[in-house]
Parts: C-alpha cells; sequence; structure tokens
C-alpha cells in the first residue's frame, strides 16, 4: 500500500513540475492603453473593404476607428456595453482607455470619456427620480423610468 502511495506523490509531483512552465508562459494582460477616435459599426468598415458581415453577425460587432486610422475590433463586456446599447454613443469622438488582448487587435474597455469640444466629458446614463447612476443604457432597476445620459466635463 506504502508502495501505491508513494508511486502517486512521484507521479503528482512530476506532473507539477512539468505544468510549472506552462503557468509560468501564460501570457500576461497588456497594460491599459489610451485610444482616441470614433465607435462604429464594424459591418460599415467591412463593407469599405469590399467584404459583408452576415445580418446576424452584425449587431454584435463595433470598432474603434481611432484617429490615425487603426481598427479595434471592441470585446463586448461592461465596459463597451454602452456602446451596443445606446446608438447616440456612436460616430462621436470619444477616449477609450483599455487593453489590447495578447496577440490580437481585441479592445477590452475599461473606461470611457467622450470628447466635446475638445475637453474630456465622463459619460453615464443617470436616473432623475431615484438619483441612481449607471454604465449603460437600461430603465432603472428602481422606479423603471428611463435613465439619461449624462457628460460631465472631468476635473470639474
Amino acid at each position: 500500500m506504502r508502495r501505491v502511495t508513494s508511486r502517486r506523490l512521484a507521479v503528482c509531483a512530476a506532473l507539477a513540475v512539468c505544468a510549472c512552465p506552462v503557468l509560468l508562459a501564460a501570457p500576461r494582460p497588456e497594460k491599459p492603453v489610451t485610444f482616441t477616435g470614433k465607435v462604429v459599426p464594424l459591418a460599415g468598415l467591412v463593407e469599405k473593404l469590399g467584404s459583408k458581415l452576415d445580418a446576424d453577425a452584425v449587431p454584435h460587432w463595433l470598432a474603434l476607428v481611432t484617429d490615425d486610422g487603426k481598427v479595434y475590433p471592441l470585446i463586448k463586456d461592461g465596459g463597451s456595453r454602452m456602446f451596443f446599447k445606446d446608438k447616440a454613443l456612436l460616430n462621436r469622438p470619444m477616449r477609450l482607455t483599455g487593453r489590447l488582448l495578447p496577440g490580437s487587435q481585441l479592445l477590452q474597455v475599461i473606461e470611457v470619456h467622450s470628447l466635446r469640444r475638445g475637453k474630456l466629458h465622463e459619460v453615464y446614463y443617470w436616473c432623475n427620480v431615484c438619483s441612481i447612476r449607471r454604465s449603460e443604457k437600461n430603465a432603472c432597476e428602481c422606479c423603471g423610468g428611463p435613465m439619461e445620459l449624462k457628460e460631465e466635463p472631468v476635473g470639474r
């Protein structure tokens, strides 16, 4: 019985040693980077290049086109969801802070600011009835009323 247990321990130890280089070599998340440009539907960009997205894919793909013409498709998650839910935020000057997924141009948005008259503005949604602030356009979870898009100058 002791022999079996010691063999099992030896096998586990060997596997752990073999797995260490894999764990150490795992890609580290990129550091946050700031980009300025406009968030646009990816379908329009793809069409300009002579191709076409499937109709069912169109609502699920947006991209940031930077001021220098680079294209970064957005990962749809909590950081970018406001763009998918509110068309009023598309095709306008924005400053996005995010990180590129390793080995890709896919942008995970961490922070959003609009640029109005060259000045940074914080973007959020506000319920005037309940004084609730949210990061995406929804009905207020308290009163069920509409939430209003707000853009407040940064450093005010």
